[in-house]
């Protein structure tokens, strides 16, 4: 995917609920000091487990990941420190805990008018790299579970890739079509309330780059 695509992160494998944020909250990024913070698969997930489930203690983020609240606490603070996570009052107002929230529903890469600045360039290498094993990771998860999972969704689930002869427009103009799709699937699974029978999340993850063997 070229520098002018925008890529879109959100990692998470927890449950949805009523708290999601609206789809425009997304930002687009090409700050090298926030891509660095991120550039963590564990910040990544922390983002997206505050994304989807909405405002989280400490506690229950440490619970969800299998971190160490003290962990936690030290990777909130760097997310945010730019902006990305920020504290809010507990709604039972119990001050010993810790509360945060996500201050976006995504975030975009996007390019930046500085030409050949190197800082942005290897921060941005990171922040892919550390996506990268984000998404490897996640379906580490899901093929743990697997074994559990009913025989509906084993046989719903796909891992396909094709390496196709294309130019740079072509491309381009696919992965619109296939946003396309997948905004259409978005809609659709935004009708669903938290408690529609057999509507679980699921990951969709869009990638395409120049092959090289």
């Amino acid at each position: 995917m070229g520098d002018d695509e925008k890529e879109t992160f959100a990692m998470t494998d927890a449950t949805p609920s009523e708290t999601r944020m609206p789809k425009d909250a997304a930002v687009t990024v090409t700050n090298a000091d926030t891509l660095r913070a991120m550039a963590s698969p564990i910040r990544m997930r922390i983002l997206g487990t505050l994304r989807v489930n909405g405002e989280q203690t400490v506690g229950n983020i440490s619970e969800q990941l299998g971190e160490a609240p003290g962990a936690i606490s030290y990777h909130l603070g760097q997310l945010a420190r730019v902006g990305l996570v920020e504290k809010v009052r507990s709604p039972d107002g119990d001050r010993r805990k810790s509360w945060w929230k996500a201050c976006q529903s995504a975030v975009r890469l996007g390019s930046s008018e500085e030409k050949n600045n190197a800082d942005k360039a290897k921060a941005m290498d990171l922040f892919r790299r550390s996506a990268a094993l984000s998404y490897e990771m996640a379906y580490e998860r899901f093929l743990d579970r697997l074994p559990e999972l009913p025989r509906e969704w084993t046989d719903s689930c796909t891992s396909d890739d094709h390496v196709l002869n294309l130019t740079a427009e072509e491309m381009r103009s696919m992965i619109e079509e296939l946003n396309e799709v997948v905004r259409r699937w978005q809609i659709k699974a935004g009708m669903h309330g938290d408690d529609e029978p057999g509507a679980e999340p699921v990951a969709l993850i869009l990638q395409a780059f120049r092959w090289f063997s």
